[in-house]
Protein backbone atom coordinates (compact mmCIF):
# COMPACT_ATOMS: atom_id res chain seq x y z
CA UNK A 1 0.00 0.00 0.00
CA UNK A 2 1.29 3.51 -0.72
CA UNK A 3 2.99 5.64 2.22
CA UNK A 4 0.47 8.46 1.55
CA UNK A 5 -2.42 6.36 1.34
CA UNK A 6 -1.34 4.05 4.31
CA UNK A 7 -1.51 7.49 6.34
CA UNK A 8 -5.05 8.79 5.29
CA UNK A 9 -6.34 5.87 6.31
CA UNK A 10 -4.69 5.61 9.22
CA UNK A 11 -5.98 9.18 9.67
CA UNK A 12 -9.65 8.48 8.92
CA UNK A 13 -9.67 5.49 11.40
CA UNK A 14 -8.23 8.25 14.33
CA UNK A 15 -11.17 10.26 13.41
CA UNK A 16 -14.02 7.90 13.25
CA UNK A 17 -12.96 6.37 16.84
CA UNK A 18 -12.88 10.21 18.11
CA UNK A 19 -16.36 10.53 16.39
CA UNK A 20 -17.48 7.17 18.05
CA UNK A 21 -16.21 7.57 21.29
CA UNK A 22 -17.54 11.76 21.92
CA UNK A 23 -20.72 9.85 20.74
CA UNK A 24 -22.58 9.02 23.73
CA UNK A 25 -25.47 7.11 21.90
CA UNK A 26 -23.10 4.89 19.59
CA UNK A 27 -21.43 3.91 22.62
CA UNK A 28 -24.30 2.70 24.09
CA UNK A 29 -24.90 0.67 20.93
CA UNK A 30 -21.79 -0.87 20.96
CA UNK A 31 -22.16 -1.97 24.46
CA UNK A 32 -25.39 -3.51 23.73
CA UNK A 33 -23.75 -5.32 21.05
CA UNK A 34 -20.94 -6.45 23.14
CA UNK A 35 -23.07 -7.78 25.71
CA UNK A 36 -24.43 -9.88 23.69
CA UNK A 37 -21.29 -11.62 22.94
CA UNK A 38 -20.84 -9.98 19.52
CA UNK A 39 -17.67 -7.87 18.69
CA UNK A 40 -18.63 -5.13 15.94
CA UNK A 41 -15.48 -4.93 13.02
CA UNK A 42 -16.39 -1.37 10.39
CA UNK A 43 -14.49 -2.50 6.91
CA UNK A 44 -13.81 0.14 4.47
CA UNK A 45 -12.90 -0.42 1.06
CA UNK A 46 -10.56 2.03 -1.05
CA UNK A 47 -9.73 2.29 -4.74
CA UNK A 48 -8.91 4.49 -7.45
CA UNK A 49 -11.69 7.00 -8.41
CA UNK A 50 -12.55 6.24 -11.78
CA UNK A 51 -14.19 8.94 -14.06
CA UNK A 52 -17.63 8.26 -15.83
CA UNK A 53 -15.64 7.80 -19.32
CA UNK A 54 -13.03 5.53 -18.11
CA UNK A 55 -16.39 3.49 -16.21
CA UNK A 56 -18.09 3.26 -19.77
CA UNK A 57 -14.58 2.13 -21.73
CA UNK A 58 -13.73 -0.39 -18.99
CA UNK A 59 -17.72 -1.55 -19.17
CA UNK A 60 -17.67 -2.16 -22.36
CA UNK A 61 -14.75 -3.93 -22.82
CA UNK A 62 -15.65 -6.80 -20.45
CA UNK A 63 -17.26 -9.76 -21.28
CA UNK A 64 -20.51 -10.00 -18.59
CA UNK A 65 -20.09 -12.10 -15.67
CA UNK A 66 -21.81 -15.40 -14.54
CA UNK A 67 -24.57 -15.27 -11.58
CA UNK A 68 -22.17 -16.99 -8.72
CA UNK A 69 -23.70 -20.00 -7.77
CA UNK A 70 -26.30 -20.20 -5.11
CA UNK A 71 -24.66 -22.18 -1.68
CA UNK A 72 -25.84 -23.03 1.40
CA UNK A 73 -24.80 -24.62 4.35
CA UNK A 74 -26.54 -26.80 7.11
CA UNK A 75 -26.85 -24.26 9.74
CA UNK A 76 -28.28 -21.31 7.53
CA UNK A 77 -30.69 -24.23 6.03
CA UNK A 78 -31.81 -24.85 9.18
CA UNK A 79 -32.35 -21.50 10.44
CA UNK A 80 -34.20 -20.60 7.25
CA UNK A 81 -36.67 -23.72 8.28
CA UNK A 82 -36.48 -22.40 11.61
CA UNK A 83 -38.25 -19.24 10.67
CA UNK A 84 -40.61 -20.86 8.39
CA UNK A 85 -38.53 -20.52 5.03
CA UNK A 86 -38.24 -23.89 3.68
CA UNK A 87 -35.50 -22.78 0.57
CA UNK A 88 -35.38 -26.29 -0.90
CA UNK A 89 -39.32 -27.30 -1.52
CA UNK A 90 -40.38 -26.53 -4.90
CA UNK A 91 -42.21 -23.66 -5.54
CA UNK A 92 -45.39 -23.71 -6.81
CA UNK A 93 -46.15 -22.36 -10.18
CA UNK A 94 -48.72 -18.85 -10.46
CA UNK A 95 -51.59 -20.16 -12.02
CA UNK A 96 -51.93 -22.88 -9.06
CA UNK A 97 -51.77 -19.95 -6.15
CA UNK A 98 -54.75 -18.00 -8.07
CA UNK A 99 -56.69 -20.72 -7.96
CA UNK A 100 -56.05 -21.68 -4.33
Amino acid sequence: MEPRLKQLLEDLTRSLCEAIAESPEVHDRLESIRREGYTLNLFLDCKPFESADEAETEDDTKPPQPAPPFRINGRDLAFLRSVGIDPTRKARSRTSRQAD
